[in-house]
C-alpha cells in the first residue's frame, strides 16, 4: 500500500511540474512578444513620383521609419545609419518573417517576429532575417526613393 501511495505521489508531482513548466514557458513567450516597441512610421507623400528625405534627419544613428501609400497599400521603409557612418535604405520587412518589422536595441536591429538580431553592418544586404534592401539615391543632402522602387518591393506588405 505504501508503494502505491508513493507512486501516485510521484506521478501527481510529475503532472503538476509538467503543467507548471508549460504554463511558464507560454507566459514567457507571450511576455517577450508584448515587450517589443510598437511600430510607428512617419507618413510621407510622393512629390513627382519620389520621396525626398534630408540626410540631417537620419544622421543621428537612430532608426527612422517612414510609410507611404503605394496603390492603396501602406509600404514601410526605414533609413538606418550604420556604425561606419553610411546610411542604409531598407524595407521594414524581411524575406523570412514578412512585414512584421524591426526595432532598434542598444546592440542593433532586432526582428519583431522572431527576435533575431541583425548585425548593424549587414543592414542593406539581402539574406537571412535582414531587412529587404530598397534602392535609393543619395543626392547631395538628401536620400531619394522613387515610387517605382517602393512598388517593386511592396509584396511583403500585401500579405
Amino acid at each position: 500500500m505504501w508503494t502505491a501511495r508513493r507512486e501516485r505521489f510521484w506521478m501527481a508531482s510529475m503532472y503538476v511540474t509538467t503543467f507548471l513548466f508549460i504554463t511558464l514557458i507560454t507566459a514567457e513567450f507571450i511576455y517577450a512578444k508584448s515587450t517589443t516597441p510598437p511600430i510607428s512610421s512617419t507618413p510621407m507623400k510622393f512629390v513627382n513620383g519620389q520621396v525626398n528625405i534630408p540626410l540631417t534627419q537620419v544622421s543621428d544613428g537612430d532608426l527612422h521609419r517612414y510609410a507611404v501609400d503605394v496603390n492603396g497599400t501602406e509600404v514601410r521603409f526605414f533609413l538606418y545609419q550604420k556604425p561606419d557612418g553610411t546610411v542604409a535604405t531598407v524595407f521594414d520587412a524581411c524575406g523570412i518573417c514578412g512585414a512584421v518589422g524591426f526595432y532598434k536595441t542598444s546592440t542593433g536591429l532586432v526582428c519583431k517576429n522572431c527576435a533575431a538580431p541583425v548585425n548593424p553592418q549587414s543592414v542593406g544586404q539581402p539574406g537571412g532575417c535582414n531587412p529587404i534592401p530598397l534602392k535609393a539615391t543619395k543626392t547631395g543632402d538628401s536620400i531619394v526613393v522613387t515610387e517605382a522602387d517602393l512598388a517593386a518591393g511592396m509584396e511583403p506588405f500585401q500579405r
